[in-house]
């Protein structure tokens, strides 16, 4: 008979998969990105907050940010790509009357360090819950072009 898995073992199973190297040590991870950051829920409006990658990968991320986060937190993250619309063209089969510059992604806060002389900064190492397939492909594909 099959185990039912609770959410919470799911969530520590990813935890325990999940490591700061998948987004450090991802290929050409370090390229600076602007990202808008909110945390989740229904009031979360395109980027609460302006922030900047220090490294991103498919697995997570690592921003820099001034707004204070918890471990935990659920964020929406506005993902800026040059050209996102020409680069996901490639991936799909259908065409839009607005072009969107930006794509998202939910990701969880597994740490927040303070940075700088008063504190006013954090680094915020967070990993990927959600993200859509073919924008995890026009990431990958942003990151591999270097």
């Amino acid at each position: 008979m099959k185990e039912k898995v609770s959410n919470q073992e799911n969530e520590d199973l990813a935890l325990l998969i999940f490591n700061e190297d998948m987004v450090k040590k991802y290929p050409r991870s370090n390229r600076r990105l602007a990202v808008g950051v909110a945390k989740y829920g229904i009031s979360a409006e395109a980027g609460e907050e302006e922030a900047q990658t220090v490294h991103i990968s498919p697995f997570g991320m690592q921003l820099r940010v001034s707004h204070e986060y918890e471990e935990g937190d659920l964020l929406k993250i506005f993902v800026n790509i040059p050209d996102y619309w020409e680069r996901k063209r490639r991936f799909v089969d259908y065409s839009r009357i607005d072009t969107p510059d930006n794509f998202k992604i939910l990701v969880k806060v597994v740490s927040s360090e303070e940075v700088g002389k008063r504190g006013k900064k954090k680094i915020l190492l967070a990993r990927t819950v959600n993200m859509d397939e073919v924008d995890e492909q026009v990431l990958k594909a942003f990151l591999q072009e270097g």
